[in-house]
C-alpha cells in the first residue's frame, strides 16, 4: 500500500490512478491529521507526501515514515524548507513531474525493500 498526502483533488486523483495502474494499492491522506491518524493504524511500503497542506507540514508522518523505514517521495511545488531532518529521509521531487515518473521511482525504492524482505 502507498499513501499519498495532498489537498489538492487532481493531483492527488493523478497519483492515486497512475499507482493503481502501476499495481499499488493506494490510501490517499488530504491533510496531515489523516496521515498521521493513518500511519497510527498502517504501514504503507512507501508514501508520496506533500510538504504543506492545508493544516501545516506533514513533519510527523515525514518523521513516522523515517522512523520506520518507510520510504517516500516528498512532491512538492514549493521545495522543502523545514530545518528538521526527517524530510532528508525522503527523495524530493518537484511538481509538476508526471505521475509516471513518482510511479517509477515509488518502484526501485519499493523493489528494493521488497528484496532485503525475501532475500
Amino acid at each position: 500500500m502507498v499513501l499519498v498526502t495532498d489537498d489538492e483533488a487532481l493531483i492527488a486523483l493523478d497519483l492515486e490512478c497512475a499507482l493503481c495502474e502501476a499495481g499499488f494499492t493506494v490510501a490517499v491522506a488530504r491533510s496531515c491529521s489523516e496521515a498521521n491518524l493513518f500511519l497510527t493504524d498502517h504501514t504503507p511500503a512507501a508514501a508520496v507526501l506533500d510538504v504543506r497542506l492545508s493544516d501545516g507540514e506533514c513533519l510527523e508522518a515525514a518523521k513516522t515514515l523515517a522512523d520506520l523505514g518507510v520510504p517516500f517521495v516528498i512532491y512538492t511545488g514549493l521545495g522543502v524548507e523545514s530545518s528538521d531532518g526527517a524530510f532528508a529521509h525522503g527523495l524530493t521531487v518537484l511538481k509538476p513531474t508526471e505521475p509516471a515518473e513518482v510511479v517509477r521511482l515509488l518502484k526501485g525504492m519499493t523493489a528494493g525493500r521488497q528484496q532485503k524482505m525475501t532475500g
